[in-house]
C-alpha cells in the first residue's frame, strides 16, 4: 500500500504527540505519593493536555528550523490539532478529577478561554472551513467588521493568557507541587517556553528588513500586485518562499501577514541597490483589500523567508522533472519557481486552472515563457479545473509534484496523484488555508 503521509510530517506528529510529553509523565510517576495513584490516568491526561499545550505556543513562535524540515504551514496545522486535541484532553481531565476552590476556579477559566480561542480560530483562521461551510463563511466576513486582522492577532495572544491560568491551576494543588522531579521539569519547560515565543516575537520585529512599496497594480478582477523595493543586500529569499509584511505607520495594516512571492531574489534584477520584491494578493480580507490602497513610498517591514518548495526539490535527485499544478491565485509560489528554473533546462511542467481567463493572473508572461524555452510545457485552463487525464497525461518517471491553489485542490490532487502510485515524500504542498 502506497504511504500517504511524508516521512518528515510522520515524525513530527510522533514527536509532538507521545516523545516530548514522556519526560513528564516519567517525572510525574516518579515523585507521585502512592496514595494518589488512584488518580494517576486523569493527572496524566491533564499533563499531557497541558504539554501539547506548550507545544503549541512554541510552534505560534514561527521557528525557522520547523519551517525548514516540516514547513511552515504543516506546522501552523499540527498547531492547530494539538490545541484542539489539548482541549478535548482537559475536558476529560475535568470529567474525571472534579476540583474545588481556586483549583477549579483557575482550571475552568483556561479551559474556557481555550474554548473561546479555539472556535474563532476556527472562523477567522481555519480557511478549509469558511471554504467549505457557507454560513461560517459568511459569519466570517459579518464579523470582520469589528474584529479585524489586526484584533485577531491579539485575540491570539490570548492563548499566553490561558496557558498562564493552567499553569497557576497546577501550582495550587500541593501534593503536586510537592512532587519535586515533576514541578522542576514542569515549571523550567513553562518558563523556557514562555521566554523562547516573547523573544521569538522580539527577534522578528528587530530583524525585519525596512522595504518601500514601489507598485500597486491591478492584474485581475480582485488580484493587485504589490511591489516592493528590498534592499540588494537583505534580498536572499528562494523560489517558492513566503514571507510575513506589515506596513507599520498605516492603520489596520501593523500586524504581519503572509504572503507567497511570484518572483526570484536574483541579483540580475536588482536597480539602484534595490531588489524588487512581487506579490499577487487577492482582496479576501480587512488586510488584503486594503493593499490596492498603498501609497508608493510607504513603508513596509519584510520578515526574513519561509517555505520549502526550493528545499524540498533540493532533497531529491538533480534534474528531476517538476510536475506543477495550480489553481487560481494559489498559483504564486509556483511562478517563481518556475522563473528560477526554466533557465537551467530542467523539464518543467505547469498545469495552471483558474474560473475564467482574467482570473488567470501573469497567464501572457506564461505563454511567453512556455514559446521562449523549450524544457518548459505551459497548460492554462480557464472556467474551470483540469481532469484527471490530462493531469495523468502531464505525469512523468521519477517527477516531484508540486501542489498550490485552493485547499479542496491541494487535498483532491494529492490522493489522486498517491492513488497514481506517486510516494507522498515526491509530492508538496503548502497549505496555508489551515
Amino acid at each position: 500500500m502506497t504511504r500517504r503521509i511524508t516521512t518528515s510530517t510522520a515524525l513530527a506528529w510522533v514527536v509532538v504527540l507521545f516523545v516530548v510529553p514522556l519526560p513528564f509523565l516519567a517525572a510525574l510517576r516518579a515523585g507521585l505519593p502512592a496514595f494518589y495513584a488512584d488518580m494517576a490516568a486523569g493527572i496524566g491526561i491533564g499533563v499531557i493536555a497541558y504539554v501539547w499545550m506548550l507545544a503549541a505556543v512554541y510552534l505560534a513562535g514561527r521557528p525557522r528550523w520547523v519551517d525548514r524540515t516540516v514547513g511552515l504551514p504543516h506546522m501552523f496545522m499540527i498547531h492547530g490539532v494539538l490545541s484542539l486535541l489539548a482541549i478535548a484532553l482537559a475536558f476529560l481531565h475535568a470529567n474525571l478529577l472534579p476540583a474545588e476552590g481556586p483549583t477549579k476556579l483557575l482550571g475552568g477559566a483556561g479551559l474556557y478561554l481555550f474554548v473561546f480561542l479555539a472556535v474563532y480560530s476556527l472562523v477567522f483562521m481555519a480557511g478549509w472551513l469558511s471554504a467549505r461551510v457557507r454560513w461560517v463563511a459568511s459569519l466570517k466576513r459579518a464579523l470582520e467588521r469589528v474584529f479585524r486582522h489586526e484584533a485577531s492577532v491579539w485575540i491570539h495572544r490570548l492563548n499566553l493568557v490561558a496557558v498562564a491560568f493552567i499553569f497557576l491551576h497546577v501550582q495550587s494543588i500541593a501534593f503536586i507541587r510537592d512532587d519535586l522531579p515533576f514541578i522542576i521539569l514542569f515549571d523550567a519547560a513553562t518558563a523556557a517556553v514562555f521566554v523562547w515565543y516573547v523573544a521569538s516575537k522580539v527577534r522578528q520585529r528587530a530583524g525585519a528588513v525596512v522595504a518601500r512599496v514601489a507598485d500597486v497594480r491591478q492584474v485581475a478582477p480582485g488580484v493587485t500586485e504589490l511591489t516592493l523595493d528590498v534592499p540588494a543586500k537583505d534580498a536572499r529569499w528562494e523560489p517558492g518562499d513566503f514571507t510575513f509584511i506589515r506596513f507599520p505607520e498605516l492603520k489596520g495594516l501593523r500586524e504581519y501577514h503572509p504572503f507567497s512571492m511570484i518572483n526570484s531574489s536574483s541579483a540580475a534584477q536588482a536597480r539602484r541597490g534595490f531588489v524588487p520584491m512581487r506579490f499577487d494578493i487577492r482582496a479576501d480580507g480587512d488586510f488584503t483589500r486594503r493593499v490596492v490602497t498603498l501609497p508608493v513610498g510607504a513603508v513596509a517591514h519584510v520578515q526574513p523567508s519561509y517555505g520549502r518548495y526550493r528545499r524540498f526539490i533540493d532533497e531529491h535527485p538533480a534534474g528531476a522533472p517538476l510536475v506543477m499544478l495550480g489553481g487560481g491565485i494559489g498559483v504564486t509560489p509556483l511562478l517563481s519557481l518556475l522563473g528560477a528554473y526554466a533557465p537551467t533546462g530542467r523539464d518543467v511542467t505547469l498545469l495552471y486552472g483558474a474560473r475564467g481567463a482574467d482570473d488567470l493572473v501573469h497567464a501572457d508572461d506564461l505563454r511567453t515563457m512556455d514559446r521562449n524555452h523549450a524544457n518548459v510545457h505551459v497548460t492554462l485552463r480557464a472556467g474551470g479545473r483540469f481532469d484527471e487525464r490530462e493531469v495523468a497525461d502531464a505525469m512523468r518517471p521519477g517527477a516531484l509534484y508540486l501542489i498550490a491553489g485552493p485547499y479542496g485542490m491541494l487535498k483532491a490532487w494529492r490522493t489522486f496523484l498517491i492513488g497514481r502510485g506517486v510516494a507522498a515524500d515526491d509530492i508538496y504542498y503548502e497549505p496555508f488555508a489551515m
